[in-house]
């Protein structure tokens, strides 16, 4: 946001010309930032004639200067009823009022200066950056252009109009305001760091629409030497260091990442993604005591969990009364309760903190002592903790404290339902697929999908019945599928959200092939096998590199060669499922 300026003496047209010297004296005043004396001298002013808006104009200035944003308001608001037709009086108001975070009245105030002033280059862009803070995007992404029209030779403003392109995914038009800003301007590492940004959610855009694979490695690797670059031009900021190691992982180079998840922390010891980023790099290498001490910053989704304050249980749990919050999705919150017997046998008493969609499935859990909702009160709990903190509180070093999945038992009746659906839609075997999990507007949820059209050449020589279970399945989606399938995809989304029968479907179906989801650690929980699609950078309980992963014996893993390329996976899934069909 560009800030107000003292008025000059050529922008200074006093009524009263016997305060015009006194004015130009508190002018030079302010300039010299000699404010205590400047103050009584203007405050008089006022006093004397309380319509003179060229000295409320001064005064608000000195009160911005001097940190009383409030009285820089007052004064502002005065200057500006008294001479409504200067624009920079509203333009000074809305820079006060956007300071203060009250964006909607500041707002106003850019927009009566506009009104005025319609080439007024500086409440252009903060009217953009304004409407911005507020979400308001398009608008703001239209300011910034007429900023730029009105001055395109001034590097900020393009940068300024690339941020909300990003945020609205528009991720090439950001790319070229960014490479604008740093054509006017090279050192400018802001500039550098978000065109890395911007280049590394291209990348994955394009992945996700289908190119070819070599295109999108290359985007990687050049936001890789955009961080690089920024880095030089200054090299103690720790988001940046957390930029490139995200950069490094899509290319598969992971102890260079780690290494520069390392570097971020030394800067910023508190910097939350970078732990999140090098506890996930640890636990794909298997370095588990390391690992949680990191995971545990991670940020919760859900819970009112602050990264990093949870402290140790005691050795001795016979008769402690426990709380496990709910902590990220309802994949992770089934991942880890497969920790929840080790405090039974410890002889604590255990109770957990429910998702409602859950619930009915862990009230048959004997491990669980209690179940509550998600806003019941802790129940004279001796420790509350966050269920993702389990494997930390109880001292996991290794993969050979890996327990196994939680026992799910289906109803027996759903299973009758499911069992007679399934003879209806076709002859066996079944084959579940799902092809996409999370959520890619959300910073901290994990996105997986794979290329449906792939997905159906891999599974179409199968003699199969084959059901889409993908939750939310976009418009015309199904029908994508099938046609690509050359046959009949039977569409049980709709099971996603009773998942009573969604257990009891997987506990029958012959096959299950997706990305990772819930439907997997549902999957696992009956005691059943499947193949995993892992995308690149992998997720970390999918482990670094294999075609099995520890946390779940008998799951089949099909990896990304790197961020983009599915060649391999989907040729060995198609190899695998046939053969296994055979025998």
């Amino acid at each position: 946001m560009v800030r107000g300026y003292p008025a000059t003496e050529d922008s200074m047209t006093s009524r009263n010309p016997l305060t015009h010297g006194k004015k130009q004296r508190a002018l030079a005043l302010l300039k010299a930032s000699r404010f205590d004396e400047a103050r009584p001298m203007l405050e008089k002013i006022c006093a004397t004639d309380r319509r003179d808006a060229e000295a409320w104009y001064l005064l608000g200035t000195l009160h911005e200067q001097t940190g009383t944003p409030g009285e820089a308001e007052r004064c502002y608001r005065c200057a500006a009823e008294l001479e409504p037709a200067r624009a920079e009086l509203h333009f000074a108001l809305g820079n006060v009022q956007q300071a203060a975070g009250h964006t909607e009245q500041a707002t106003k105030s850019y927009r009566r200066a506009l009104a005025i002033r319609p080439d007024f280059l500086e409440a252009q862009g903060n009217l953009g950056a304004a409407l911005e803070s507020q979400g308001q995007l398009e608008e703001a992404v239209r300011c910034y252009e007429q900023a730029c029209r009105l001055d395109p030779t001034r590097a900020e403003l393009h940068f300024n109009r690339g941020n909300p392109l990003r945020k609205l995914g528009r991720h090439d038009e950001a790319v070229h305001c960014y490479r604008a800003a740093l054509k006017l301007r090279a050192d400018f590492p802001e500039a550098l760091d978000n065109l890395g940004i911007a280049l590394i959610a291209l990348a994955a855009h394009r992945r996700d629409a289908g190119h070819a694979a070599p295109e999108v490695l290359e985007l990687f690797q050049e936001a890789v030497e955009v961080f690089h670059g920024a880095l030089r031009l200054r090299p103690d900021c720790a988001d940046t260091y957390n930029n490139l190691a995200i950069g490094l992982r899509h290319l598969g180079r992971i102890e260079e990442a780690a290494k520069s998840y390392r570097r971020a922390l030394v800067i910023d010891p508190q910097h939350t993604d970078a732990h999140e980023g090098l506890a996930t790099i640890e636990l794909l290498r298997d370095r588990f005591a390391e690992a949680w001490e990191h995971y545990r910053y991670r940020v919760s989704m859900r819970s009112n969990k602050t990264p990093g304050s949870t402290t140790k249980l005691p050795d001795d749990l016979a008769g402690q009364r426990l709380l496990a919050m709910h902590d990220q999705g309802l994949g992770d919150e089934l991942f880890f309760l497969r920790f929840a017997p080790q405090f039974k046998r410890r002889g604590a008493y255990l109770m957990y903190s429910s998702s409602p969609k859950i619930a009915s499935l862990l009230a048959r859990v004997t491990a669980i002592d209690e179940l509550l909702g998600q806003d019941d009160p802790a129940q004279n709990a001796d420790s509350v903790f966050s269920i993702g903190d389990l494997p930390w509180l109880l001292g996991m070093h290794s993969a050979a404290g890996i327990p196994p999945a939680l026992p799910l038992s289906p109803l027996p009746e759903r299973m009758e339902v499911m069992r007679d659906r399934l003879a209806m839609l076709g002859k066996p075997p079944y084959i579940g697929v799902t092809w996409r999990a999370g959520d890619r507007s959300k910073a901290h949820v994990l996105y997986k999908e794979c290329p449906l059209p792939r997905l159906a050449e891999a599974l179409r020589p199968i003699p199969a019945t084959i059901l889409a279970l993908q939750r939310h399945p976009a418009p015309g989606e199904i029908e994508t599928f099938r046609a690509a399938l050359g046959r009949e995809v039977h569409d049980l989304s709709a099971l996603n959200d009773d998942l009573e029968s969604m257990l009891a479907l997987l506990a029958l179906l012959d096959d299950y092939v997706g990305v990772s989801n819930t439907n997997m650690h549902l999957r696992a929980g009956v005691n059943r096998t499947a193949k995993v699609l892992v995308p690149a950078p992998p997720e970390w309980r999918w482990m670094a590199e294999g075609k099995e992963s520890p946390w779940f014996p008998g799951f089949t893993v099909y990896r990304q060669g790197y961020d983009g390329d599915w060649s391999k996976a989907f040729d060995d899934l198609q190899n695998d499922t046939v053969n296994s069909l055979r025998k």
